[in-house]
C-alpha cells in the first residue's frame, strides 16, 4: 500500500531528513516512525518516572547517608 504525503511541509521534512540520512523517503519515514512508535509505547507518567530515579540515587547513597546540614547547604550556595 502506498502512502501519499499532501501536506507540502511534511513532504519536505521527509526528504530533508532522507538526506541528513543519505537514504530514501521511505527509510528515513520509516525510521521515524519507529522511533516515535518507541517513544510513546516507552513513555511513563512523571511520579512513575521521579519515584525510579529517587531508588536509584538511594541505593547509590551506600549505607549509613546523613543529612545534608545547613552549613553544608549554605556553603554550596555561596553563603
Amino acid at each position: 500500500m502506498a502512502i501519499s504525503i499532501r501536506d507540502p511541509e511534511v513532504s519536505e521534512l521527509a526528504r530533508e531528513l532522507a538526506r541528513l540520512r543519505n537514504t530514501n523517503m521511505t527509510e528515513a519515514i520509516g525510521h521515524a516512525l519507529r522511533n516515535e512508535l518507541k517513544r510513546e509505547r516507552d513513555k511513563r507518567p512523571l511520579a512513575e518516572r521521579i519515584e525510579k530515579l529517587a531508588r536509584r540515587l538511594e541505593s547509590e547513597a551506600g549505607p549509613n547517608p546523613r543529612d545534608v546540614t545547613k552549613e553544608e547547604l549554605d556553603e554550596l550556595w555561596g553563603h
